[in-house]
């Protein structure tokens, strides 16, 4: 089914709804406004039926105004890690008030679509099998040797191979999940890509999503997709996560 324009703003404004960004509704668009204390307007252009972001400033000087748009343009790029956004252009605008705009694309094949049916038995579906129970797994060797590291050494060797990709080949294995774009898990372990700053970071922001995976529902998909991802480079984040999780539902 093709998706809308109002659908892909739907999902940019879910993105931001569940990120650090403060989100406030205007008539006909949406406001966020960054940590940094700059905001941007993202609405649906009518003439060319384009998705927008408009950003306003009173800076005069030119050379200020540049190092503000590319500084608030690397901040949508990294919020909306599953979208290109052009290079703002100036806009139309009047006396000591600077309007710049900058055109937002969705790629179609990452809007997500209903084509694998987890642990379903309809004709003519891929079926994953969801899993029994933790005890009744097959032992992978590897993953035992995993688990005998320590979390922070795990999490330093999540950070080198999170260091040997970008934003889009993440955004590609978390569409390949087959996790809709409302889930928790998905919501999660995006905040998590975009902390990955060293492992102690990794390993706080890991900790903090798993105490909001508190659900059957948050811990069926996070089953799932560890099941889906014995191997490649979000598996050791994957991993980090579903002990962060268990252990912690366990515990309690």
């Amino acid at each position: 089914m093709k998706q809308t324009l109002e659908d892909k703003v739907a999902l940019i404004r879910e993105n931001f709804q569940a990120g650090r960004a403060e989100l406030m509704e205007v008539s006909g668009s949406f406001r966020i406004t960054f940590e940094t204390g700059q905001s941007v307007y993202i609405y649906v252009e009518t003439y060319d039926n384009s998705i927008t972001a408009r950003f306003e400033t009173k800076e005069t000087d030119p050379e200020k105004r540049r190092h503000e748009i590319r500084a608030l343009r690397r901040l949508l790029v990294r919020e909306i890690s599953f979208a290109d956004v052009s290079e703002f252009a100036e806009a139309p605008s009047g006396k000591n008030r600077f309007v710049y705009t900058a055109g937002i694309r969705i790629n179609e094949s990452i809007i997500f679509h209903e084509t694998i049916v987890f642990g379903s038995d309809a004709a003519g579906e891929t079926q994953i099998p969801l899993p029994e129970k933790e005890a009744d797994a097959p032992v992978n060797n590897a993953a035992a040797v995993a688990d005998d590291l320590s979390d922070l050494a795990r999490a330093e060797k999540a950070i080198e191979q999170l260091e040997t990709i970008d934003a889009k080949m993440i955004r590609q294995s978390l569409d390949m999940m087959n996790l809709k774009r409302s889930s928790n898990v998905r919501i999660g372990l995006t905040r998590i890509f975009r902390n990955a700053v060293d492992a102690e970071e990794l390993i706080l922001s890991i900790q903090d999503e798993a105490a909001k995976l508190n659900s059957d529902k948050d811990h069926n998909d996070l089953r799932i997709i560890k099941t889906i991802n014995t191997d490649g480079f979000l598996e050791p984040v994957i991993g980090l996560l579903y002990d962060a999780v268990f252990d912690a539902s366990s515990a309690g």
